[in-house]
């Protein structure tokens, strides 16, 4: 009697934690906080290659490292080929990093590319992998392959981070929201989506 006591108890106790954890990561991944109004016009590609899909882990403005920030991360395994969404100037890379971790002392640590465009904002693509940077100047045009996706940097799992910018900083409003060719139609991505990419 005792024991059958103690495991009704244990099955009541274990299903109180997991609803709560489930709770907790729904929250954790699916709750936004206010992000920028500012959208852009420009239809992109998505940044990776023809017949190929991607799931988004996090969206606009997520929990984890996305607060107040319109960037979007796709889960894709490390060496991923990335492609550019947007023609554009080579304005600033770095691929000679191998350090990443799920902490903000590891921030500094991501491999990018940053691409200039012609009406001045810039496609950021972060967590790039060591030495993965295959474009160091000149111009970039959209579809072409730039580089490889990685887990340098505040990563939790290995992914692409892509975001567009009028200014370099993390204030809300240097970001602008964009909206990507998909196989389904001209869209906004959303969290927990997958997304395919297919010829134009």
């Amino acid at each position: 009697m005792e024991k059958s006591h103690a495991l009704r108890k244990f099955i009541k106790g274990f299903i109180l934690i997991a609803t709560i954890v489930i709770i907790s990561l729904l929250i954790f991944f699916f709750y936004k906080t206010e992000v920028t109004i500012n959208v852009d016009d420009y239809t992109y590609n998505l940044p990776f290659g023809i017949n190929s899909k991607y799931r988004v882990v996090q969206g606009y403005g997520g929990l984890f490292s996305h607060i107040h920030i319109a960037a979007l991360d796709f889960e894709m395994p490390e060496g991923t080929p990335i492609f550019a969404a947007r023609d554009g100037i080579l304005y600033m890379y770095k691929d000679d990093s191998n350090e990443g971790g799920p902490f903000p002392k590891y921030q500094k640590q991501a491999n990018y590319i940053i691409i200039k465009h012609d009406d001045g904002s810039y496609g950021c693509y972060w967590h790039l992998k060591f030495k993965g940077v295959l474009i160091r100047s000149g111009h970039i045009k959209k579809g072409q392959l730039i580089g490889y996706s990685g887990r340098t940097g505040f990563v939790m799992q290995p992914h692409l981070h892509f975001s567009v910018k009028r200014k370099l900083n993390y204030e809300m409003n240097s970001f602008v929201k964009t909206k990507f060719r998909t196989s389904v139609d001209t869209e906004f991505l959303t969290v927990g989506n997958v997304y395919e990419r297919t010829a134009e």
